[in-house]
C-alpha cells in the first residue's frame, strides 16, 4: 500500500493495553498487504486474475470485504470508481459473500486495490480494536494522514478528534476547515503531491471535475474509494453518491483566487452540505 500507518490512543486507555492492540494491527495490515497486493502471484488478487470463464476461487474475509466495498461505490458512482483494469468491469465478477468465493463471468479480471486498499485495512483493524479481546473505545487509525478511521475521542473533555481539511485552501475559505470525527472515517485525494494520477475509469484520461476532494463516511473502506471518484463526478452525481452511501463530500474547485470574493472554492456534498 507504500504509506506508513499509525494509531493513536485517547489518554485515558490502559497503555499496555493499547501496545499490545497496536501490535495486532499492524500484524493484521500486513498480512492484508499480502492478500490485496498486485505484486505477489500468491495473493488473493492473483488468484483471481488468474481465474478462466466460469472459474471460482476461495478469497479471504478481508478480500470479500474489499470486494463488497468496492461493488457498493462502483454502484453508487455509476461506475466512477472500479478496481478493475485493462477495460474490464466490475460487473465481470460474481461475488458469493456467505461463502467467500469469486467467479468470474468472462476472464481474464485484473484488480487493483490501490484506490481502497489502505481503507479496508484500518476497518480490519477497527474490528481488533473494538473485540472482546481489547474493547477499545477512543483511538485514531491513520493511513498516511489520506484515509483515518477514528473512535471517541483524545480526551474526556473533548468531543472527537480534530482532524483538518483544506490544506491549501483553508486560506482562501469561509467553510470551517477543522471537524471533528468521533465515529467514522476521513479520506482524502487530490493532485498536489503526485500530479494527475487519479484516472476517470470511464471516460478515460484524468479525473480533473475538481482540484481535491475529501470524503467522510462510517467506514474507511467506502470514504477512501468514494475520494477517489469524487474527482471524475459532477455535482448531480456527487449529491446521488452521498445520498445512496449516507455519506459526505467536500470538493475544491479549480478557480482562481480572484473568483473566491464570489465564490467560496470549496463546496460540501451530502448531509452537511
Amino acid at each position: 500500500m507504500d504509506t506508513e500507518f499509525s494509531v493513536s490512543f485517547g489518554l485515558n486507555e490502559d497503555p499496555a493495553l493499547c501496545g499490545a492492540a497496536a501490535a495486532a494491527c499492524f500484524a493484521r495490515i500486513d498480512e492484508i498487504e499480502t492478500l490485496l497486493t498486485k505484486f505477489n502471484d500468491t495473493s488473493d488478487v492473483a488468484v483471481i486474475g488468474a481465474l478462466k470463464d466460469g472459474e471460482t476461487a476461495l478469497v479471504a474475509p478481508e478480500t470479500m470485504d474489499a470486494l463488497v466495498a468496492s461493488a457498493q461505490v462502483c454502484a453508487a458512482t455509476g461506475g466512477a470508481f472500479d478496481p478493475t483494469v485493462e477495460a474490464r468491469t466490475f460487473g465481470e465478477l460474481i461475488l458469493d459473500v456467505e461463502h467467500f468465493r469469486v467467479g468470474v463471468k468472462k476472464g481474464p479480471v485484473a484488480l487493483d486495490f490501490g484506490g481502497i486498499g489502505k481503507g479496508s485495512a484500518l476497518d480490519a483493524c477497527a474490528k481488533i480494536l473494538r473485540s472482546e479481546q481489547f474493547e477499545l473505545n477512543n483511538w485514531l487509525l491513520d493511513g498516511g494522514t489520506s484515509t483515518l478511521l477514528a473512535s471517541g475521542s483524545p480526551t474526556s473533555e473533548e468531543t472527537g478528534w480534530p482532524l483538518g481539511v483544506g490544506g491549501v485552501w483553508k486560506n482562501r475559505t469561509k467553510l470551517p476547515t477543522v471537524l471533528r470525527l468521533s465515529d467514522g472515517a476521513l479520506s482524502g485525494s487530490g493532485f498536489e503531491l503526485r500530479g494527475e494520477h487519479v484516472r476517470d475509469v470511464r471516460h478515460g484520461g484524468a479525473a480533473v471535475k475538481w482540484a481535491q476532494s475529501w470524503s467522510r463516511a462510517r467506514t474507511a473502506a467506502v470514504a477512501d474509494a468514494l475520494s477517489t471518484a469524487a474527482l471524475a463526478l459532477g455535482a448531480r452525481e456527487l449529491k446521488s453518491a452521498c445520498e445512496t452511501l449516507e455519506a459526505q463530500v467536500l470538493v475544491a474547485r479549480s478557480q482562481g483566487r480572484f473568483l473566491d470574493r464570489f465564490r467560496d472554492p470549496l463546496c460540501w456534498f451530502g448531509r452537511t452540505a
